[in-house]
């Protein structure tokens, strides 16, 4: 009987391995409810395409907000990053960074970001994979 009972458990515990998923908006079936979390500057390629060459600091700040980061010892830095935390626990992360020489924009470096705001951007909340149905 204890074998039968252990055996059921441990079939059990492997049946319940399975359900984890691989869905961003979802934390699996024996896991806490966990929610998307969006930290830092949202960019998008089109916000970033407003900024140029020889562009004043206060003209970058009002075009593409504060940023993350602004080193103390690096005045001449700004570091726009972007985190998105799925409920499973994968995460898009996004930089871009403006070095200034003479208080004007001297270079821009960025990771791929979208063309614009877009559904199919999964950093965005309710994103939905292509297929993907609801919770």
């Amino acid at each position: 009987m204890r074998v039968a009972c252990a055996l059921a458990a441990v079939a059990v515990a492997l049946l319940a391995g399975g359900c984890g998923t691989s869905r961003n908006n979802a934390s699996g079936l024996f896991e806490p409810y966990r929610i998307d979390l969006p930290q830092g500057n949202y960019l998008t390629r089109e916000m970033l395409d407003k900024v140029t060459t020889g562009m004043p600091r206060e003209q970058v700040r009002f075009t593409l907000g504060l940023p993350l980061l602004n080193p103390i010892f690096r005045p001449d830095r700004w570091d726009y990053v972007f985190r998105y935390q799925h409920p499973n626990g994968k995460a898009e992360l996004r930089r871009v960074t403006i070095l200034f020489k003479d208080e004007k924009v001297d270079t821009i470096t960025a990771d791929p970001l979208p063309v614009r705001d877009d559904t199919s951007d999964p950093a965005l909340p309710g994103y939905r994979a292509p297929g993907e149905t609801g919770r």
